[in-house]
């Protein structure tokens, strides 16, 4: 078993489906399970092409990781080219899949310090990254609209020269005695 170790530099990226349980009611379990594979598929594609590691799913969520284990010097630029393309994806998934309605998905971003290793007990471990970066991440993505890319202020300042960004604001994060400053990301410059 690998101990946990501190003072990780990450960048935690969140997806997730925009409004599924409702789309879920109206298909077969069967096409439930088609898609969901299909989107699962796609997704884990795009965030091994820019090194991410997938770290779990979370019903129709995924967690990933850019920097865990190996930690790159442009992790979070690595990060917000997988969100951009994941966006990119899932509106062409959407035609093919749904003709008649677009898959959307809300995409948050975070970047900071961890702890990573393999976290559990003994009969389960899994390796994953805990901290508030990770949290602030989660909560980015469920505050963001459809299609929209938030990120907190550490990718921010990682990025500010590669992308159009745009700032949303200071938002009152669940969890956090602070409010978080919040940037939405409009795209390449």
């Amino acid at each position: 078993m690998l101990p946990l170790s501190a003072d990780q530099k990450v960048t935690v990226l969140f997806t997730d489906l925009v409004d599924f349980i409702p789309l879920s009611e109206r298909l077969s379990p069967t096409e439930v399970s088609l898609l969901l594979n299909r989107y699962f598929q796609e997704m884990n594609e795009i965030i091994f092409r820019y090194n991410g590691t997938l770290d779990k799913y979370i019903g129709d969520a995924i967690m990933a990781i850019f920097g865990a284990p190996v930690e790159r010097e442009d992790d979070p630029e690595r990060a917000i080219l997988a969100a951009l393309e994941m966006r990119q994806a899932m509106a062409k998934m959407g035609k093919e899949a749904l003709p008649h309605r677009m898959l959307e998905i809300r995409l948050g971003i975070n970047t900071g310090t961890v702890v990573a290793g393999n976290l559990g007990s003994p009969r389960r471990m899994d390796y994953t990254v805990i901290g508030d970066v990770v949290n602030t991440a989660s909560r980015l993505e469920k505050m963001a609209k459809p299609n929209q890319i938030l990120i907190g202020e550490g990718t921010f300042e990682c990025v500010k020269d590669k992308f159009r960004i745009k700032k949303v604001g200071e938002k009152s994060v669940k969890g956090k005695k602070q409010s978080v400053t919040v940037y939405e990301v409009l795209g390449l410059l």
